[in-house]
């Protein structure tokens, strides 16, 4: 089927109706493999195709979409489309982008080898990672999460004003949760890897995280209630990052809904904080050659070593604005309008290792797990959340700490950031989030009181 020739007929009988129209055609399949007690309790592919049809017609726009490409059901996606544009209000910012230029480049999201990788070859990637998860310690007993998952999707896009294109993206990522049991007490490991294909992932290094991870968190207690310097892991660090990528978006300072509001030019974290979102970083989980709806993708350095340069747009907050785009419009699937959104964004990664960073500690806590990151604001810079890691004594871990929390207002998180490790690590939260390991002085930790 040419996808890219619906696209064009789409196109072509909705611009027929004196509209500007764009048609956005996501065809691809994914997997999903769940593995308990070496057994598969979950052995999923499923092939998917979807066309989204959006026409604006003097600042009103209306939005269908069908996964039937049968001639009659396009043409009904199409008449609804400019049904819904008749009865939508206008907004003069509401138009689509103009085509531009697409850097021809290896991006590295390709990967052909996941069209032959076969369902046993995943199902034995994931059965290892449970194995190397137990194998660490005899502790280690229960794995109530065991997932591989992955995706082989083709993106074709199309618009009236002469925008026609499409790209190829692969995806394959392994998530373990692994619990230690001595007698009552229990702690909870996780271990997980997101990258552009199978070959990339490492079933030993997935398991062992999960598995290690559990064991050094059993016997984990309160410290005293306190002012100390909190240390982030990676993976702890994604909640305070998902917050500023909102905060750093047009939308945001349009709708006065960040606490950066005004800041533009200034000053707003320590000199160590560079903040990039890069929808063309070479293999990032986020990354693509054109945002959805046309856009070249583009590295936009938000904060650039403390001072606030920019923020995200698509195109409509970018007319708003009467600036150019830097290509983050994205779509949750074809069933939905592009919206404003990061790609990979991240702190940018010093030269510290882990390690280091932790031996230039006196006092205070490396935190491995956060809980409720969902209660960070980042309208008004509230940050309190659950955490769990390690305690650190003169430059070394020394016990398990459990059942404190961590509370720092945004804008003071920026600007006590004292060190940035070159452990760059991406999830994929929101677009994708990436950070090393950072060193934050000044957060107040609540733990125990000292009687």
């Amino acid at each position: 089927m040419d996808y890219l020739q619906i696209a064009h007929d789409v196109v072509n009988a909705a611009r027929a109706n004196g509209v500007e129209a764009e048609a956005y055609i996501a065809v691809g399949n994914q997997t999903e493999i769940q593995v308990r007690g070496s057994e598969v309790e979950k052995l999923a592919y499923a092939g998917s195709k979807g066309l989204g049809v959006r026409v604006i017609r003097n600042g009103k726009m209306g939005y269908a979409h069908t996964s039937d490409f049968t001639p009659a059901s396009l043409t009904r996606t199409v008449a609804a489309a400019l049904t819904l544009a008749e009865i939508a209000d206008a907004d003069e910012n509401r138009m689509l982008p103009d085509p531009k230029p697409i850097q021809e480049e290896d991006l590295a999201i390709y990967d052909p080898t996941m069209l032959d990788t076969t369902a046993e070859e995943k199902v034995a990637f994931q059965k290892a990672v449970e194995v190397a998860a137990f194998a660490y310690d005899a502790r280690v007993k229960v794995s109530p999460m065991n997932s591989y998952m992955d995706a082989v999707s083709q993106v074709f896009l199309v618009n009236s004003k002469g925008f026609a294109s499409s790209y190829r993206s692969t995806f394959a990522g392994s998530y373990i949760m692994a619990m230690a049991l001595d007698g009552e007490d229990r702690a909870m490991g996780m271990g997980v890897q997101m990258e552009r294909s199978l070959q990339q992932l490492d079933a030993e290094r997935i398991g062992r995280q999960a598995g290690e991870q559990a064991v050094k968190l059993l016997g984990g207690r309160p410290v005293p209630t306190q002012i100390a310097t909190v240390v982030y892991a990676p993976i702890a660090a994604s909640g305070v990052l998902g917050a500023l990528s909102r905060a750093l978006t047009a939308e945001a300072m349009q709708r006065n809904r960040t606490f950066l509001q005004g800041k533009l030019g200034e000053t707003v974290a320590s000199d160590v904080v560079t903040l990039l979102d890069n929808g063309r970083l070479p293999g990032g989980l986020a990354t693509r050659p054109f945002d959805d709806e046309g856009n070249p993708t583009s590295a936009t350095r938000l904060i650039d070593e403390g001072v606030f340069q920019a923020v995200l747009y698509d195109s409509y907050t970018a007319h708003k604005d009467g600036v150019a785009s830097t290509g983050n419009a994205s779509r949750n699937s074809h069933s939905t309008p592009p919206h404003l959104s990061p790609s990979n964004f991240y702190i940018q990664p010093g030269r510290q290792s882990p390690a280091e960073v932790i031996a230039g500690v006196a006092n205070g806590l490396y935190v491995v797990n956060t809980m409720n990151t969902h209660s960070i604001n980042s309208v008004n810079g509230d940050y309190s959340v659950s955490a769990q890691g390690f305690w650190i004594e003169n430059g070394k871990i020394t016990h398990p700490v459990n059942n404190v929390t961590i509370a720092l207002p945004l804008p003071e998180i920026l600007k006590n950031v004292q060190a940035v490790g070159n452990d760059l690590t991406f999830l994929p939260f929101g677009g994708a989030i990436g950070s090393p390991t950072i060193r934050v002085d000044g957060v107040m930790i609540g733990g125990s009181e000292v009687g």
